[in-house]
């Protein structure tokens, strides 16, 4: 698939963004992704970097971004864009808001795993960082989270190791199928909403640092269990919305069958995430937005109610099974309540909203004078991308609810008792 220069593409997404999903038809020759020749897939070498991402990590194995691993804003929002049908928002925003997380050089290049090796990514004499330069491993809490689809949460993982893949919770998500016929299987948002429920029941119960942060809890951990479906299913004529079948989510996810004398075994190599060959992407007229994210969170309330009513936001306080929800009302001073959460797109507004104005508790701690070139660039690129959600303004959140939350505390390098 040739890739359309950003801004043609970034016109098109606006112009037919809104389209309807009855609309949608499939387009073999447009929605076609080639991984021949340049795209051929190439495994990660010595110094290659791979991280909690398999998208990424998939984009970054096929030469869509650098092989490296170390791209930049544009590279991930372009790629991301052609490849996936991520919408103009949701590109952008994974995009700049997880470059600034990771700890950022320059605040343009992002490593899509660990710290790049010292002087791999250009410095910016605006930007004079107080820790390590870091990478998208490095961002739980502040980006990445807990009740990953496939990653054990930090605080419990072994060497702390919240990126790569636990092949025993892909196995939770891959027998899901378990005895259908193949024609028949599909991993669909009901199987997806299913699986991010027992994420969280995994979390509440083994994890006592666990702590879903407002971005998080309402938005992000539903939003990457929703794109493996949205955006990993293979389009055709028979299902032009798209189907997640077997072979396809092994792939994605760097895992196949090994045949050996004691057995069949499924089989995970790091970093070694793969486009299929004779995968088509999402519609042109589809991009996958914000509006498309609050429908698919709404959907998983309705399926599993817990999500919002007991789970939304918060951690436990005190050991396993301790949860204490932090209240909507509370942490707006009532602009946003627990009780319309559901209403209009509540969800992804509060958790975006809340996880911009949280947002200067972790770069202060990374970047000096933050608030004079992170947090600006922050609030001057983000917020626009939404106005299609109509959010309520929110101009302060009660950081100090936050401070109950060993989780949340650690996250930040605090001490916890």
């Amino acid at each position: 698939m040739k890739l359309v220069p950003l801004g043609v593409f970034a016109v098109v997404q606006l112009l037919l963004g809104q389209a309807s999903v009855d609309a949608v038809e499939f387009d073999p020759q447009v929605q076609l992704v080639d991984v021949s020749g340049t795209h051929q897939f190439q495994p990660p070498g010595v110094g290659d970097l791979r991280g909690p991402c398999p998208a990424l990590n998939a984009l970054a194995n096929h030469g869509f971004i650098p092989h490296n691993g170390i791209a930049t804003i544009d590279e991930l929002v372009n790629a991301s864009m052609n490849v996936f049908g991520l919408g103009y928002d949701l590109a952008h925003l994974a995009s700049i808001y997880g470059t600034a997380m990771s700890v950022s050089t320059d605040l343009y290049h992002m490593s899509i795993g660990g710290p790049a090796p010292r002087g791999s990514t250009p410095a910016d004499a605006d930007v004079t960082l107080l820790v390590n330069p870091g990478g998208l491993s490095t961002t739980h809490v502040a980006f990445e989270h807990d009740s990953s689809v496939t990653r054990i949460d930090k605080y419990i993982a072994p060497d702390g190791d919240a990126s790569t893949m636990s092949l025993d919770l892909f196995k939770k998500l891959y027998y899901r199928q378990q005895g259908l016929p193949a024609d028949q299987v599909d991993y669909n948002l009901a199987i997806l909403n299913d699986h991010r429920m027992q994420r969280t029941f995994d979390s509440l119960h083994q994890n006592p640092n666990f702590f879903l942060s407002p971005f998080a809890g309402l938005m992000h951990v539903g939003a990457t269990h929703a794109l493996i479906w949205q955006c990993f299913a293979n389009r055709s004529a028979e299902y032009p919305e798209g189907r997640l079948n077997r072979e396809t989510l092994l792939s994605f996810y760097g895992v196949e069958w090994s045949h050996h004398f004691t057995g069949k075994h499924l089989v995970y190599t790091p970093g070694w995430e793969r486009i299929p060959a004779s995968w088509y992407r999402r519609a042109l007229s589809d991009p996958y937005t914000a509006l498309h994210t609050s429908d698919d969170l709404l959907a998983a309330a309705s399926q599993h109610p817990d999500l919002i009513d007991k789970y939304s936001m918060g951690g436990n306080v005190n050991g396993v099974d301790t949860f204490i929800v932090l209240e909507a009302d509370s942490l707006t001073n009532g602009v946003y309540k627990r009780s319309e959460l559901r209403n209009d797109h509540n969800l992804v507004c509060l958790g975006l909203i809340a996880g911009l104005l949280l947002s200067p508790e972790y770069l202060r701690e990374y970047y000096q004078d933050y608030e004079l070139n992170v947090w600006p660039t922050l609030m001057m690129r983000l917020p626009p991308l939404f106005t299609d959600l109509n959010c309520k303004g929110l101009d302060s959140v009660e950081e100090r609810l936050l401070e109950m939350y060993p989780g949340y505390n650690l996250s930040l390098g605090r001490d916890i008792w």
